[in-house]
């Protein structure tokens, strides 16, 4: 009885000593890599905000969207008017669109979605409170101006968390490693092709296109960063 009790006692001794040695895996709040690269981009925006109000473009703003311009494109101008048709109140019902689809998958990716969307609100204010004119013709060819301001590109706001957020709440944890690489080069060719587009057309400078894009991508990455709301779609096991 004495060497059971021994035994016994040996194994709760070992069992303390394990729990204590075993390294804590509890996940904080944040995701730290997200949270820092979405302050990257937000800062961006703000510094190219700050500039934009108070210049009408850039001093890279003509010379780049000259160069951009005299690339023979190709099949790709198609591409970039069909991006181009997705403004004002289409665009809208296509963000509508995303996050009903992805919410639909999956209820709880319903909050991400919402807040990440939210970025077109800051989008709103700043191209309002900004008003930086479109591309002039005696500075560039203008194949096309829609109505608003030009600071910064909604289409790339928008182009940033729809896609990124689609490829990673339908994708990410469900798909196969090749195919979710796939997605990522699509969702990259995407956002390349609406920001060469919004400049060969003449609607946006350059660096609307810029602010656009660390708007977008900066505010998704802020986002995503909050594990309560990034769970649903980045802890699902393999």
């Amino acid at each position: 009885m004495r060497a059971l009790g021994e035994i016994d006692g040996q194994q709760r001794v070992s069992d303390v000593t394990a729990a204590i040695a075993r390294p804590r895996t509890r996940a904080g709040f944040v995701r730290w890599p997200l949270m820092i690269l979405g302050l990257i981009g937000l800062g961006t925006f703000g510094l190219l905000t700050l500039y934009a109000a108070g210049h009408v473009y850039m001093p890279f703003d003509v010379s780049v969207e000259r160069w951009i311009q005299g690339v023979s494109w190709g099949p790709f101008v198609t591409v970039f008017y069909w991006f181009d048709w997705l403004e004002g109140t289409r665009q809208y019902v296509a963000g509508i669109g995303v996050i009903v689809v992805v919410s639909a998958l999956n209820w709880k990716n319903a909050p991400l979605m919402l807040l990440a969307a939210a970025s077109t609100a800051v989008y709103t204010v700043t191209e309002l409170a900004i008003q930086r004119p479109r591309p002039t013709a005696d500075l560039v060819r203008v194949l096309r101006h829609t109505g608003s301001y030009s600071y910064p590109s909604g289409h790339m706001v928008f182009f940033s968390w729809a896609v990124l957020l689609l490829v990673i709440c339908l994708l990410f944890g469900r798909a196969p490693r090749f195919l979710l690489a796939a997605a990522w080069v699509v969702a990259a060719l995407v956002l390349l092709a609406a920001a060469i587009g919004r400049i060969y057309l003449g609607e946006h400078w350059p660096s609307d296109v810029i602010a656009g894009l660390a708007l977008g991508t900066g505010w998704t990455a802020l986002v995503l960063s909050i594990r309560p709301l990034s769970n649903p779609a980045l802890a699902r096991s393999k």
